[in-house]
């Protein structure tokens, strides 16, 4: 950690990184506050359309009342004057001036055929095949039809219809006023609406078709909503709310009711536009405003936070950070230097310190009993190279003394017996027969001490050199073993020393005798050779391979005794196992100039 440097990974950011994970929460009922705020906008616009589409509804149940109450008056006139066509006509078109609403008044006889028509008519006219006429005959009661271009008016209406009935109740025709679909979508309550700049409302029936459109073009009447997405959710779901762009890109919320007033066969639904900034206002003016005062809040901590952990956490820390490093490069006595205070970094100083001061006490004592121990290893050391020494000196003097005294002794000796059998005189056979006996007895013992000199310290190691020493022990462990035993031998160890050359044949010594103890090999390679400035023996067998634990056993001490022997005379050895393919032992040792 550089004391001025900055990083993602140091504690500087990390501290900073908290912080701002910390208005993360304030962030969220943030959005949330906003996101509740919008829905209230969402809910105030809904509520204003279901206004405005009950108040539509309302309107045109009462143009629908109104047109009812106008068509009774009609069938009165045509009962009272029994259906003079004259008559009818004179008194409707007195009416259609006064009910500019409607495109033409007139009654139908029972056949279908025009009886009389505000408007006056250029041909006679067949009204059989229309709705209203057909609804009225079959239900006789009040009715209207579709959407139509009027026959005799050629303009776009809505027909209402009435019976008149006669004086026995037969129908004596059919009245019918001719509604402009100009004054049934004109949309008046958009100005008593009071609805924010950039809003549009819109009449659009079943077939997506538009029925009037406020304010704006009239262009959109009589044609499909412009919209695709929004005609087509309109038409799916009735009812709910969209978001889109109106023609001219601007980004608004469609929210949409039907309209069920009872004057339609068909559904009909009002489309209420606003604009998104518009409708979304009061939510957008929450959210800048939180935020706005959660970035000052921020910044504010950021700054303090800076500047801050500096001094109260940055320092302290790099300080801490310096002492361990040299602690941990070796350096004991290194403490952390910072002023005394009550607070946990402190603490954490002064527990350093104490634990640095106790660990380096420590070292120091671990470095005496260190020392004291290397001495004593050392010692011992000296001590069983000495005992090696001794022991391998007192062999040579044994096996010197057993083959030059006894060995002389009972040499001696069976040349007496020898002499006595030659000369003297002739007595029994059974005297004869001993001194044989006391021959061959001699022979065994001169055999048995030479035996026991050679294994006590082999002549031969001392008048041919190691190789013929090996040569001969490995000859001598197989006749004794009947393990077989090859042996490859180069002669040009003449270099050693006697101690090195002793060394080297006891620890093949060794070898030998582990492999009859715990081998179980069929099989013993036996290498001798110099390489690279270094006398090598190698010794492989094929047997169980030892283990490691074997290896490492600390009462293991034949493998010690050969591992203080070649650490002795400077040399190294190394002891491999294969499981089920046997052991190999090397002793390397470095020839000095």
């Amino acid at each position: 950690m550089e004391k001025h440097g900055f990083s993602f990974g140091s504690l500087r950011a990390r501290l900073i990184l908290l912080i701002l994970v910390a208005v993360v929460p304030a962030v969220a009922v943030t959005l949330y506050s906003v996101l509740e705020q919008r829905r209230l906008d969402v809910i105030s616009i809904e509520k204003k359309l279901a206004h405005l589409t009950n108040l539509e509804a309302r309107q045109e149940r009462q143009l629908l009342e109104g047109g009812r109450q106008i068509l009774q008056a009609m069938a009165n006139f045509l009962q009272r004057t029994d259906g003079n066509p004259h008559h009818c006509t004179s008194f409707f078109a007195d009416l259609l001036q006064h009910y500019q609403r409607f495109a033409n008044l007139g009654a139908v006889k029972p056949d279908g055929q025009v009886l009389c028509s505000a408007v006056p008519l250029s041909v006679p006219t067949d009204a059989s095949d229309r709705v209203w006429f057909q609804r009225t005959m079959e239900s006789r009661k009040f009715s209207f039809g579709d959407y139509q271009i009027g026959r005799i008016t050629k303009e776009p209406v809505l027909v209402l219809s009435y019976p008149a009935f006669g004086a026995h109740g037969e129908i004596l025709a059919v009245v019918f006023a001719a509604l402009k679909l100009e004054w049934l979508n004109r949309l008046e309550l958009y100005k008593e609406a009071d609805l924010p700049a950039g809003t549009t409302l819109t009449k659009m029936d079943g077939a997506g078709v538009v029925l009037a459109h406020q304010p704006g073009p009239e262009s959109w009447r009589g044609k499909q909503f412009p919209i695709e997405r929004v005609r087509k959710l309109v038409l799916k779901q009735g009812h709910g709310l969209v978001e889109g762009k109106n023609p001219e890109g601007v980004s608004s919320l469609y929210v949409f009711e039907p309209l069920l007033s009872g004057w339609h066969n068909k559904e009909v639904y009002l489309i209420l536009s606003v604009p998104e900034k518009i409708a979304l206002a009061n939510s957008n003016r929450v959210l800048f405003r939180n935020l706005t005062g959660m970035g000052i809040m921020a910044m504010a901590a950021l700054i303090a936070a800076w500047f801050g952990v500096e001094k109260v956490i940055v320092k302290p820390v790099n300080a801490m950070v310096k002492a361990t490093r040299e602690f941990a490069a070796g350096n004991l006595s290194a403490r952390i230097d910072i002023a005394s205070g009550l607070d946990e970094l402190n603490h954490l100083a002064s527990a350093f310190d104490q634990m640095a001061e106790r660990l380096e006490q420590r070292q120091a004592e671990r470095d005496r009993a260190e020392k004291e121990i290397r001495n004593s290893r050392e010692q011992l050391r000296n001590l069983s190279a000495y005992l090696i020494s001794v022991r391998e000196e007192e062999r040579t003097r044994m096996a010197r003394d057993i083959h030059d005294e006894m060995g002389q002794s009972l040499t001696a000796l069976k040349m007496d017996i020898s002499w006595l059998n030659r000369h003297l005189p002739e007595v029994d056979a059974g005297f004869t027969s001993k001194l044989s006996s006391m021959e061959e007895v001699i022979d065994r013992t001169i055999q048995t001490v030479q035996k026991l000199s050679g294994e006590l310290r082999p002549g031969i190691l001392d008048d041919l050199g190691l190789a013929a020493a090996i040569e001969w022990q490995a000859e001598e462990f197989e006749n004794r073993t009947g393990i077989q035993c090859e042996v490859a031998l180069s002669h040009e160890e003449s270099v050693l020393t006697r101690e090195q050359s002793t060394t080297m044949f006891r620890i093949f010594q060794e070898t030998l005798t582990n492999v009859i103890r715990h081998a179980q090999a069929t099989k013993v390679e036996v290498r001798l050779k110099k390489q690279k400035g270094s006398i090598v023996l190698e010794v492989t067998d094929n047997g169980r391979g030892i283990t490691e634990a074997e290896i490492s056993d600390p009462k293991a001490f034949g493998l010690i005794g050969m591992r203080e022997r070649v650490d002795f005379i400077g040399g190294e050895i190394t002891i491999a196992g294969f499981p089920g393919k046997g052991t190999k032992i090397i002793v390397l040792l470095p020839l000095k100039a």
